[in-house]
């Protein structure tokens, strides 16, 4: 599936490295039995408070503008709440991710830790680093911001 929405080996290998690891779970959309966008959470850190990180997300290109990534980030939010996850981080797009709970990570202190490098034909900015805070009361999260290294041996 992430091979056909994203086009390339990474978002797979993301996927296959991290999907049975402590702290992952997975969301599919299917349409008439076909697969139509995955969405994968995975274990990562703030400080030493553990936390879900979004990513990858992916829609089939022709699926795409009916609502599934939509519907797949509302659900996972749901059942990250559901496993007692504080927080669920997301490097993307601040156009995408705002309106779908994500606020910058800067605005509870947190550096991109990302900002300035370059992917391909953009520059990750600092607003791309989002967070969705989902503890009550919230979580305080300070600290140094860790995916899990699955992502660093994927990529």
């Amino acid at each position: 599936m992430e091979r056909l929405a994203f086009g390339g080996p990474v978002e797979p290998a993301i996927v296959e490295r991290v999907s049975d690891l402590e702290g992952a779970f997975a969301l599919v959309a299917e349409e008439d039995g076909e697969v139509v966008g995955h969405a994968q959470f995975s274990r990562a850190w703030v400080g030493e408070l553990p936390v879900a990180a979004l990513g990858p997300i992916g829609v089939l290109p022709e699926r795409r503008g009916r609502g599934i990534g939509t519907a797949l980030i509302a659900e996972g939010l749901e059942e990250a709440r559901r496993r007692g996850e504080p927080a669920v981080i997301v490097l993307g797009d601040p156009a995408f991710y705002g309106p779908r709970g994500f606020i910058a990570a800067a605005e509870l202190g947190l550096p991109n830790p990302f900002a300035g490098i370059e992917e391909g034909s953009f520059v990750i900015d600092e607003e791309d680093f989002r967070v969705a805070v989902l503890g009550d009361p919230a979580p305080v999260l300070e600290g140094e911001v860790r995916w899990d290294p699955a992502f660093d041996e994927a990529g």
